[in-house]
Formats: structure tokens, sequence, C-alpha cells
């Protein structure tokens, strides 16, 4: 090696080595490890709705809970009043501004399951589910992570395209919902993590 090549490697493995100021990429199981550890979190959002049928974006505020291992629960406040709990695999929408309740098993819809895994999974940093519903690819690092979830049932793939979760550490801080017929649903969080 001439006396130039050897100040230059050592320069060049420096910026390609991950260090103290550099992430490294971060891997599917090593983030659902990091999610995970989460118990329980408490949350609230603004969802954005664009959909060709409505003159503008619908604008919806709530909370959101997950308690492990499978309990969630979505609050709007605002437009309208509706509960939407998942407890032990049973799914109840209790629009109170209607007065409108009902439960179902998500197992008798797998498209409905697919969806309520892509976010309870996530939460839960429970890898198999998500790769039995969705085809899972993570980008970023601990800092800063995205999973880009493509459904594998067809059921769901005639309607959505994809779900995109974001987070940073171990919290989660967008979903996006990506339909087939081009309308999109997006809801920035402000998780707070026990």
């Amino acid at each position: 090696m001439t006396a130039r090549a050897d100040r230059i490697l050592p320069a060049v493995l420096l910026v390609l080595m991950p260090g103290p100021g550099i992430a490294a990429t971060l891997s599917a199981t090593e983030l659902m490890s990091m999610l995970s550890g989460t118990e329980s979190s408490t949350a609230s959002f603004v969802e954005t709705k664009h959909s060709a049928l409505l003159k503008a974006p619908l604008l919806l505020r709530g909370t959101l809970a997950y308690r492990r291992p499978d309990w969630l629960e979505k609050h709007v406040v605002h437009p309208y009043d509706e509960r939407i709990v998942l407890d032990r695999g049973r799914l109840t929408i209790d629009n109170r501004t209607r007065n409108r309740k009902t439960t179902w098993s998500v197992t008798a819809a797998p498209g409905l399951a697919a969806l309520v895994e892509s976010i309870r999974a996530t939460r839960a940093g429970d890898l198999p589910a998500l790769e039995s519903h969705y085809e899972v690819k993570v980008d970023g690092h601990r800092g800063k992570w995205s999973i880009n979830l493509k459904p594998l049932d067809t059921q769901v793939a005639e309607h959505v395209s994809a779900v995109t979760v974001s987070g940073a550490a171990a919290r989660i801080v967008r979903i996006e919902v990506q339909e087939t017929s081009g309308d999109r649903a997006v809801m920035d969080i402000s998780e707070e993590i026990k």
C-alpha cells in the first residue's frame, strides 16, 4: 500500500462504521424487541382522512390506549364521540353520537383482523403476528424508524395497499394507511409509554 492509501483507508472505514454520532440501521427483530418492552401506553392523536368523496380532508381528534398483550382503544372525541376497543380478539365499536354499538370477533373477518394486527402487533413488538399478515420492511435507526407493511391477504390487499408505522425509540409517532382507491388516513400520535 502507498503512504497515501495508508492515510485514506482508515478515514474511509471511520465514515462507513457506525459510531456514537452515526445511527446504525435497525433490523425488524431489533425494532420488535425494542417495542415489546412496552407494558402500556396512552396517547393523543390527530387523524387526517383524505378521500375523493370528501370536499376537504376529515380531521379526527382523540386518544389511544394500549395494555399488553392485546387490549387497544381508540377514542374519537371530535367531530363525534366513538370508542373502538379491541379486547382479547373481540372488537367493539361504540358510536355514542349515533347511539350505535356493535361487537364481533376479529377472527370472523380476516381483513379486519389484518388491519387490527398492523397496530396491535406493532405496539406489542410481535413480529410473527405481523409477518402472518404482511410483508414487513423496516427502515431507519433507533431514533427514527418506519415499518412498511404490504398486505399478504388478498381481501385486505383489495382495499389497502400499504400501512406505514413510524416512530422514534419505543414510541409510535405516525400511522399511515394507503388505500387502493387512492384514499389515505394519516394519524399523528403523541405517545407516553410505560
